[in-house]
Protein backbone atom coordinates (compact mmCIF):
# COMPACT_ATOMS: atom_id res chain seq x y z
CA UNK A 1 0.00 0.00 0.00
CA UNK A 2 1.67 3.58 -0.70
CA UNK A 3 1.57 5.95 0.96
CA UNK A 4 -0.39 8.58 0.05
CA UNK A 5 -3.09 5.72 -0.28
CA UNK A 6 -2.66 4.73 3.56
CA UNK A 7 -3.28 8.68 4.09
CA UNK A 8 -6.23 8.62 2.22
CA UNK A 9 -7.38 5.53 4.13
CA UNK A 10 -6.23 6.84 7.77
CA UNK A 11 -7.98 10.16 6.87
CA UNK A 12 -11.27 8.73 5.54
CA UNK A 13 -11.36 6.56 8.83
CA UNK A 14 -10.73 9.47 11.16
CA UNK A 15 -13.96 11.56 9.33
CA UNK A 16 -16.07 8.48 9.79
CA UNK A 17 -14.98 8.01 13.23
CA UNK A 18 -15.72 11.35 14.18
CA UNK A 19 -19.08 10.84 12.17
CA UNK A 20 -20.03 7.91 14.33
CA UNK A 21 -18.82 10.16 17.48
CA UNK A 22 -21.24 12.50 16.57
CA UNK A 23 -24.07 9.84 16.60
CA UNK A 24 -23.56 8.38 19.81
CA UNK A 25 -23.36 11.65 21.66
CA UNK A 26 -27.36 11.94 20.63
CA UNK A 27 -29.29 11.34 23.69
CA UNK A 28 -30.89 8.24 24.07
CA UNK A 29 -34.50 9.53 24.54
CA UNK A 30 -34.18 10.99 20.97
CA UNK A 31 -33.80 7.69 18.87
CA UNK A 32 -37.07 6.63 18.68
CA UNK A 33 -37.80 3.70 15.80
CA UNK A 34 -41.04 1.57 15.59
CA UNK A 35 -42.28 4.30 18.55
CA UNK A 36 -39.49 2.15 20.66
CA UNK A 37 -36.45 4.37 22.37
CA UNK A 38 -33.02 2.54 21.65
CA UNK A 39 -30.98 2.82 24.88
CA UNK A 40 -28.39 -0.06 24.12
CA UNK A 41 -25.51 -0.80 22.66
CA UNK A 42 -26.41 -3.06 19.28
CA UNK A 43 -27.80 -3.23 15.82
CA UNK A 44 -26.57 -0.35 13.95
CA UNK A 45 -25.05 1.23 16.68
CA UNK A 46 -23.03 -1.66 17.80
CA UNK A 47 -21.64 -1.50 13.91
CA UNK A 48 -20.67 1.62 13.60
CA UNK A 49 -18.58 1.24 16.98
CA UNK A 50 -16.99 -1.70 15.66
CA UNK A 51 -16.20 0.19 12.42
CA UNK A 52 -14.19 2.77 14.47
CA UNK A 53 -12.09 -0.22 16.35
CA UNK A 54 -11.64 -2.07 13.23
CA UNK A 55 -10.48 1.36 11.84
CA UNK A 56 -8.40 1.94 14.87
CA UNK A 57 -6.91 -1.58 14.23
CA UNK A 58 -5.96 -1.21 10.95
CA UNK A 59 -3.99 2.31 11.62
CA UNK A 60 -2.41 0.63 14.54
CA UNK A 61 -1.35 -2.21 12.23
CA UNK A 62 0.12 -0.51 9.52
CA UNK A 63 2.07 2.35 11.92
CA UNK A 64 3.61 -1.27 14.26
CA UNK A 65 4.00 -2.92 10.54
CA UNK A 66 6.12 -0.01 9.32
CA UNK A 67 8.30 -0.04 12.55
CA UNK A 68 8.82 -3.37 13.00
CA UNK A 69 10.02 -3.46 8.97
CA UNK A 70 12.58 -0.25 9.67
CA UNK A 71 13.82 -2.39 12.82
CA UNK A 72 14.09 -5.34 10.58
CA UNK A 73 16.24 -3.23 7.81
CA UNK A 74 18.49 -1.60 10.78
CA UNK A 75 19.36 -4.89 12.05
CA UNK A 76 20.34 -6.35 8.80
CA UNK A 77 22.35 -3.13 7.59
CA UNK A 78 24.02 -3.61 10.78
CA UNK A 79 24.55 -7.34 10.73
CA UNK A 80 26.14 -6.90 7.22
CA UNK A 81 28.37 -4.26 8.72
CA UNK A 82 29.65 -6.05 10.85
CA UNK A 83 30.13 -9.53 9.29
CA UNK A 84 32.31 -7.37 6.34
CA UNK A 85 33.92 -5.39 8.85
CA UNK A 86 35.13 -8.84 10.31
CA UNK A 87 35.91 -10.30 6.89
CA UNK A 88 38.14 -7.22 6.18
CA UNK A 89 39.83 -7.19 9.57
CA UNK A 90 40.79 -10.84 8.94
CA UNK A 91 41.95 -10.04 5.41
CA UNK A 92 44.13 -7.56 7.00
CA UNK A 93 47.51 -9.89 7.35
CA UNK A 94 47.00 -10.73 3.69
CA UNK A 95 47.88 -7.05 2.88
CA UNK A 96 51.10 -7.05 4.48
CA UNK A 97 53.43 -8.07 1.42
CA UNK A 98 51.81 -4.98 -0.71
CA UNK A 99 51.99 -3.00 2.06
CA UNK A 100 55.67 -3.69 1.97
CA UNK A 101 56.37 -3.70 -1.18
CA UNK A 102 54.80 -0.11 -1.36
CA UNK A 103 56.75 1.20 1.45
CA UNK A 104 60.12 0.21 -0.56
CA UNK A 105 58.72 1.65 -3.38
CA UNK A 106 58.11 5.05 -1.40
CA UNK A 107 61.76 5.00 0.36
CA UNK A 108 63.18 4.63 -3.06
CA UNK A 109 61.52 7.22 -5.01
CA UNK A 110 62.06 9.76 -1.79
CA UNK A 111 65.57 9.09 -1.92
CA UNK A 112 66.28 9.48 -5.58
CA UNK A 113 64.30 12.90 -5.36
CA UNK A 114 67.00 13.97 -2.59
CA UNK A 115 69.83 12.95 -4.75
CA UNK A 116 68.69 14.81 -8.32
CA UNK A 117 68.02 17.83 -5.97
Amino acid sequence: MKTNHRNILIAIAIIVGLLFLTYLSIGTSHIVIDGEEIGDIGGFTGFLIACVVGFGALFFALSITGLVLAMVALVLVVGLGAVLGSFAIALLPLMIPFLILYGLFVLISRSSRKKAA
